[in-house]
């Protein structure tokens, strides 16, 4: 972490210990109370998405776009989208993708855009869709480090 300011590496190693006191202090609790007897559900694994399953789901909402309400996609479109995978029989690990998957992948895909529109609109900032942000030089650690600092700290 020697490329952060030497005030936000604090601050990161600050919130670091902070949240390692938290969880130990909330593990603690969890181990105070009586076990709960009720039947726990397992939680469902995790999707795993290749390269090849992203582009696919992309590309067919990207066909459908005509199908976009005042909320985003339908669910409609996602159920098409993960019977869409489906067949195309891309999946190399994880659990199949269901419709509840597709609109996750998406929603995470649309905020990763917005974070990087948002960087690109920031004056003195670059991005090159290849190499990302490509911080080379001082001028573009110190347009980088401030854009960090201004969304991450309160």
């Amino acid at each position: 972490m020697d490329w952060l300011d030497p005030h936000l590496r604090k601050l990161v190693y600050s919130l670091i210990v902070a949240v390692v006191s938290i969880c130990g202090q909330f593990t603690t609790v969890i181990m105070a109370t009586e076990p709960n007897t009720t039947t726990v559900v397992p939680a469902e694994p995790k999707a795993q998405w290749n390269v090849a399953e992203t582009n696919a789901l992309l590309d067919h909402l990207l066909s459908n776009k005509s199908e976009v309400g005042d909320g985003g996609f339908k669910p409609s479109t996602f159920t098409s989208a993960a019977t869409a995978l489906a067949r195309a029989n891309l999946l190399t690990a994880g659990p199949p993708k269901t419709n509840k998957r597709c609109r996750s992948k998406w929603n995470t895909l649309r905020g990763i855009y917005r974070e990087i529109q948002n960087y690109r609109n920031v004056s003195g900032a670059h991005w090159d869709n290849t190499k990302g942000a490509g911080i080379e030089g001082r001028t573009a650690l110190e347009v980088f480090n401030n854009y960090v600092t201004s969304i991450y700290l309160l």
